[in-house]
């Protein structure tokens, strides 16, 4: 069987029928993932250019300061960078997020396809492909929506230049090996997401157990914090920005990986302290959250990542007693646009997390929430245990991130906060959590109709 025919077929029907909700909800994510993910990567290296050409704006304010000139725009390349490093990892995981609820969600029309005579190898190659399939199709879409906000960036300044369509427009090998990129992601995500799942010849879909996430996740914390502590004073960022720019990128990355990396655990300690709870909806939060603390993780995770840039705007320079300075007068007005605009990605990024996730989580749960509802358990029981189960999981995830985020920046040499990043950081932390508050309600009719026992199919 060639999967990569079968595949689009197969895709095609369920969209047609309306029971597509899975595959719409993953091209969606794609659409989205691919769409920033090419505008970050072009922001990055529109910095890089103009660093090798330097825009003629920038060097007429600087004209009559003879110490200043492009010598000094490696520092907004850095800058570009880290906000790059910010993004793009949070980006790549609402990719593969959506390829592995694809995945999971397709186990009844998998299992029906094994009664049908197709080999496990087969029904998992099948799975990659449609996942491959939509992750392509998203894709295209976001390189759509790339190409046609071109010209808005033009509404944008930097260095005391408007960023041009030109400048934002990265090569087309560029644009097609991230595209590619994505969908190889999404087939590799989507493998591994039926690795839990077991499908017997017979047509039985079973999930395997997931065992308990091991405390060495937790230890990578600390070693971390450590050895950062131990290398960030040895940084000159006046002397050596180069060198000490790819440090600070490299270390960063890996701090993002390590909040990636723990934060399930601390999910599932918190789920084991809830289920020593004497409320129903408590309890059953933290039934849920011991379950499957990795996918409790995806559902907060962009909000995880808005507390860290949160916590990164509390430690940004304060420029403002320079303002006699053009050098430092541009850069606090960039730094402030460049905050802004970091920030609003990042909370787009969340949101579609979020609500894929929730949706993810009420088809993944429709058995036993029937089940519930036949037992006689009351709607407001579930509305409760929902709010529980996501708002407590997005407190602990964003405060968490964010303060690894101003333990990281305050070791940096000359980080002296800035007096609006309190601010900024509380008013992130509490958008955000409401963010995942109006999510999780979004959802609600999908959650009504899965305790009515019909019409939500995930296949």
């Amino acid at each position: 069987m060639n999967q990569f025919r079968v595949a689009p077929l197969l895709l095609r029907g369920r969209i047609r029928s309306g029971s597509g909700l899975i595959d719409l909800l993953a091209v969606l994510a794609f659409t989205v993932s691919s769409w920033l993910l090419l505008s970050v990567l072009a922001g990055v290296h529109a910095f890089v250019e103009r660093q090798l050409h330097p825009p003629a704006a920038f060097l007429a304010a600087l004209a009559g300061h003879p110490e200043y000139g492009a010598a000094q725009l490696p520092v907004w390349t850095l800058l570009a960078a880290c906000a790059g490093v910010l993004l793009i990892v949070p980006l790549v995981t609402l990719g593969a997020a959506a390829a592995r609820m694809g995945a999971l969600g397709r186990d009844q029309r998998l299992a029906t396809l094994r009664l049908l005579g197709i080999t496990g190898g087969q029904a998992t190659g099948l799975s990659a492909a449609e996942t491959m399939l939509a992750a392509l199709a998203g894709g295209l879409l976001g390189v759509g929506g790339y190409l046609l906000t071109l010209p808005v960036w033009a509404a944008i300044s930097f260095q005391a230049a408007p960023l041009s369509a030109a400048e934002m427009l990265l090569p087309a090998w560029a644009i097609a090996a991230t595209i590619a990129g994505l969908v190889l992601l999404a087939g590799l995500s989507s493998v591994t997401g039926l690795l839990q799942l077991s499908i017997s010849p017979l047509g039985v879909a079973r999930r395997a157990p997931r065992p308990a996430l091991r405390l060495w996740r937790l230890l990578v914390l600390p070693l971390a914090i450590v050895d950062w502590l131990l290398l960030a004073p040895l940084l000159n960022l006046a002397h050596e920005l180069v060198y000490s720019a790819v440090v600070i990128l490299i270390v960063l990355a890996l701090f993002m990986g390590v909040i990636n990396l723990v934060g399930p655990w601390l999910l599932q300690l918190l789920g084991l302290l809830f289920t020593r709870s004497g409320r129903p909806q408590v309890l059953l939060a933290g039934r849920r959250l011991l379950a499957d603390p990795k996918g409790a993780w995806r559902s907060v995770s962009g909000l995880a990542f808005v507390g860290f840039t949160g916590g990164a705007l509390v430690s940004l320079p304060d420029f403002s007693a320079y303002s006699d300075d053009p050098l430092l007068r541009i850069l606090a007005e960039d730094v402030r646009t460049g905050t802004y605009l970091t920030l609003g990605i990042a909370f787009v990024v969340a949101a579609t997390s979020t609500l894929l996730n929730q949706a993810s989580a009420v088809l993944d749960q429709r058995r036993e929430l029937r089940q519930l509802a036949n037992l006689g358990v009351p709607r407001r029981l579930h509305d409760r245990t929902r709010l529980v189960e996501v708002v407590a999981p997005a407190a602990l995830s964003a405060l968490g991130s964010g303060g690894l985020a101003i333990l990281f920046f305050a070791q940096l040499p000359s980080m002296n906060a800035t007096p609006i990043g309190p601010m900024l950081f509380a008013a992130s932390l509490l958008a955000g959590i409401a963010l995942v508050w109006a999510a999780g309600e979004a959802c609600r009719p999908m959650l009504r109709t899965a305790l009515a026992g019909v019409g939500v199919r995930a296949e």
